[in-house]
């Protein structure tokens, strides 16, 4: 996963929707409809995984130094190792990319039909 070429704040919003992504994954460890937890050990590690990624984003939203994004994607992939949910992890870790790259360019088109609508035409559309 490239994550070099994004902002600080497209990477802010790609670890936000990894951590949102990560509860809908970890609902895969309980039983449909049911209280059950199919794996119990699992989402204990669910648990510590979305602790770091939603640390690294309190830390990156206040300009403080923690986990980086690139230390949070290795997290998620031992993670998707140890479990057996490699190709989940992928996927989502994927969708999130896309997801934060379409906002970017839907902020940025924005951004430039607003300057053109007020006059000021901007043209600095970066991904």
């Amino acid at each position: 996963m490239n994550t070099q070429s994004l902002s600080d704040s497209a990477r802010i919003a790609l670890s936000a929707r990894i951590a949102h992504s990560l509860t809908i994954c970890a609902r895969d460890t309980y039983e449909v409809a049911k209280d059950n937890v199919l794996e119990p050990q699992v989402p204990r590690s669910y648990n510590e995984l979305l602790h770091r990624v939603t640390g690294a984003v309190v830390s990156h939203v206040l300009g403080r130094e923690g986990y980086s994004l690139e230390t949070i994607l290795e997290m998620i992939q031992e993670f998707g190792s140890r479990h057996n949910r490699v190709e989940e992890m992928n996927w989502f870790l994927n969708r999130a990319l896309q997801q934060t790259e379409l906002g970017a360019v839907r902020v940025n088109t924005e951004t430039v039909l607003l300057g053109l609508l007020r006059g000021r035409p901007r043209y600095d559309i970066s991904f």
